[in-house]
């Protein structure tokens, strides 16, 4: 819901910022508000990515007075819509060839044998650099296959997307679900392993903060290529202090095609 342009209530501040609407402060309403809005070049922190960025807040110039002014009114807070989730990326297919995630693992074996293993992996999380808040994805444990960045080819661990200016005593916290699993005649898991922490403050600049996917399974006697997709959100709620939580969303991609050529084994 974006908050209108007149006759601005106390009510419609509450909801779309996520505040109590019993004696509510426009001053605390302010200060808390981290707007994030790269498209219309207003942030509140600098928010960068070389990401498609598909959820963001929508903000007009008025905004940008909530931090900084002494007169808190009503009507600086016109115009601003708040999304839930600030969204990179997305799995909108569960095609084979879907390169739309923020990590992409794409493999695939053509075996010999009566039997045909299946691993595939990727690496999401966030650490500090200097004062800022920095996001990668890498190979992780599982270096097989081609690792991508939303169809961009990686080959160590790259940056996606840059909080600027959060300084070391923001908290960070990670989550992730299991959007779509397709595995078929095939028995595979996802398994899901901290990449130094999923809970921590930015203290220390050699934390990391996120998750190594990796997926491990096994098939037999399957003479055609069969496809293996599994696609899994990720959420990171970062909380700057003095502002309320924000929750920055990724996903990942896991594509195999596997198959064994001995018709013998069946």
């Amino acid at each position: 819901m974006t908050i209108g342009t007149s006759n601005v209530s106390f009510s419609s501040i509450a909801s779309e910022i996520g505040k109590s609407q019993t004696n509510l402060s426009l001053r605390d309403a302010a200060q808390d508000t981290m707007i994030l809005n790269p498209g219309n070049s207003r942030n509140t922190f600098t928010l960068t990515d070389s990401l498609t960025l598909n959820t963001q807040d929508s903000s007009v110039a008025d905004n940008m007075n909530l931090a900084g002014s002494n007169n808190f009114e009503a009507s600086e807070f016109k115009s601003y819509d708040k999304v839930p989730q600030i969204i990179f990326s997305s799995s909108s297919s569960s095609s084979i060839a879907s390169q739309d995630e923020t990590i992409v693992n794409e493999t695939g074996s053509n075996s010999a044998n009566c039997q045909v293993p299946v691993r595939m992996g990727g690496e999401i999380y966030c650490k500090r650099v200097g004062n800022d808040l920095v996001w990668y994805v890498g190979e992780g444990d599982f270096d097989t296959g081609s690792h991508k960045k939303e169809g961009s080819a990686i080959g160590s661990d790259t940056e996606c997307a840059r909080l600027a200016g959060v300084g070391s005593s923001t908290n960070v916290s990670v989550t992730y679900s299991v959007l779509q699993q397709q595995s078929g005649f095939f028995e595979a898991s996802l398994g899901a392993f901290s990449s130094g922490s999923t809970n921590s403050s930015l203290g220390s600049t050699n934390t990391k903060i996120g998750f190594d996917f990796q997926v491990n399974g096994m098939g037999e006697c399957v003479l055609n290529f069969h496809s293996i997709v599994i696609s899994t959100q990720i959420d990171f709620t970062v909380t700057v202090p003095n502002y309320d939580a924000r929750i920055f969303r990724f996903f990942g991609g896991f594509r195999g095609r596997y198959r064994t050529t001995v018709s013998q084994c069946c």
